[in-house]
């Protein structure tokens, strides 16, 4: 008689075929419900992730500084009320020392503003320039670790004495040096900026200082053109490769590609965090995770834009100003890619916030303005209620800092 098999058999079928079916069914089932593409992105790639059943969490596009088309970003909403965290991120307490170096033509008006309104509302000290009550601005004057009492106000103190170490804040024009602000600010302070495509930069720097009122041309192309074949550009800090230059890169090395490079990595040492003006919003809550800051420090106005309708450009003429400009598509493109490792690393919790601070944005332009788009052309400042003010920005918000720190000192003194 043959021998009983001791595998029970169910209807023909042994348990180790069925257990080798249900394995199939639920790889099956899990790829339908967990689909990743993804390609690098220094390039322009479509990025989708879908993480849980039934819910279709965040997708964007990425594109590269050499693209043309507009930026996609699309978003599930979602219900958390606007100042509660996602439970995946944590943050301890609130970092009130910043140094922001403010480049030009980048957006940096708008992020400036939301540092003074933060600073303010705190009684923050601000690095400011004595001798300059317009803006504060110190541009490319040189500041040394002794620049402070000479060249500074001093920070906030209840006595009449004045004291040039320790300052909370910065948010002024000013030559990136961190070994140099490191000597004046709080310990633990962190660095951020913020740049913009070199192309559309280049175009709104040679339009706005007006660097090319020597040149002649029938077009702008024409103009532009002209002007990056002349010698013109050579006396202006706002023209070739103007975002490295303000973070500190010598013009003699522009056309050095591995000096380049040895900067732009010793950049990524030094910067908490480097926004990117294309994906403005993006970048905001990346700060406010970074600083610890709520919904209602990053809302912001447009500031500083110029409303004049911009010219569309040839794909030939793209390339000439990214040639010229070589230094700062470096740049751009590296901190590009950085951003978007940053938000991947954040995970699915970076999109509820992206979200609910998008619908925060509007709720508060609704209650300024009756209106739920951000207004592209600046604030009407006389029309702001008084909810309103606090986002009114750039020279507003300074004239309060000015005053606020400009006093008379009796005796100077500095932090041991």
């Amino acid at each position: 008689m043959p021998k009983q098999s001791s595998v029970p058999q169910v209807r023909g079928l042994s348990r180790y075929t069925i257990s080798l079916s249900v394995v199939v069914v639920l790889t099956i089932v899990y790829g339908a419900c967990f689909k990743l593409e993804y390609n690098d992105p220094s390039t322009t790639i479509g990025y989708k992730s879908y993480f849980n059943v039934g819910r279709l969490e965040p997708r964007y596009f990425v594109r590269n500084s050499s693209d043309d088309e507009e930026t996609r970003t699309d978003t599930q909403n979602y219900t958390q009320r606007p100042n509660q965290r996602p439970s995946p991120f944590q943050c301890s307490s609130p970092i009130g020392n910043v140094v922001y170096i403010k480049t030009h033509k980048t957006g940096s008006t708008t992020v400036q503003s939301i540092v003074y309104r933060y600073g303010l509302s705190r009684n923050l000290s601000f690095v400011v320039r004595k001798a300059n009550p317009h803006n504060g601005h110190i541009r490319y004057m040189k500041v040394t670790k002794d620049s402070p009492k000479t060249m500074f106000l001093p920070i906030l103190r209840d006595s009449d004495s004045c004291v040039y170490r320790g300052y909370n804040l910065s948010a002024v024009h000013v030559v990136h040096k961190k070994n140099v602000f490191d000597s004046f600010m709080n310990p633990g302070t962190k660095y951020i900026t913020i740049i913009r495509n070199p192309v559309s930069r280049f175009i709104s720097a040679v339009r706005f200082f007006n660097l090319w009122k020597k040149v002649e041309g029938n077009s702008t192309e024409e103009r532009m053109k002209a002007y990056m074949n002349g010698t013109e550009w050579k006396n202006s800090h706002y023209s070739k490769n103007s975002q490295i230059y303000d973070l500190g890169f010598s013009k003699s090395h522009f056309e050095n590609n591995s000096m380049i490079k040895l900067y732009i990595n010793r950049l990524t040492e030094e910067f908490d965090l480097v926004l990117i003006n294309e994906y403005f919003d993006e970048s905001l809550v990346l700060l406010s995770r970074e600083l610890c800051w709520n919904m209602e420090d990053i809302a912001y106005t447009i500031q500083n834009n110029r409303s004049q309708p911009r010219e569309s450009i040839t794909i030939e003429f793209s390339e000439q100003i990214k040639s010229f400009n070589w230094a700062d598509v470096l740049l751009y493109d590296h901190f590009n890619r950085t951003l978007w490792s940053k938000i991947e690393a954040e995970g699915p919790s970076f999109w509820e916030d992206l979200n609910r601070f998008r619908r925060f944005q509007k709720e508060s332009m609704v209650r300024c303005f009756n209106s739920s788009e951000i207004n592209t052309h600046g604030m009407n400042h006389s029309s702001l209620t008084n909810y309103c003010d606090k986002y009114a920005g750039g020279l507003s918000l300074f004239k309060k800092v000015f005053k606020k720190q400009n006093k008379v000192c009796r005796k100077a003194t500095k932090l041991k």
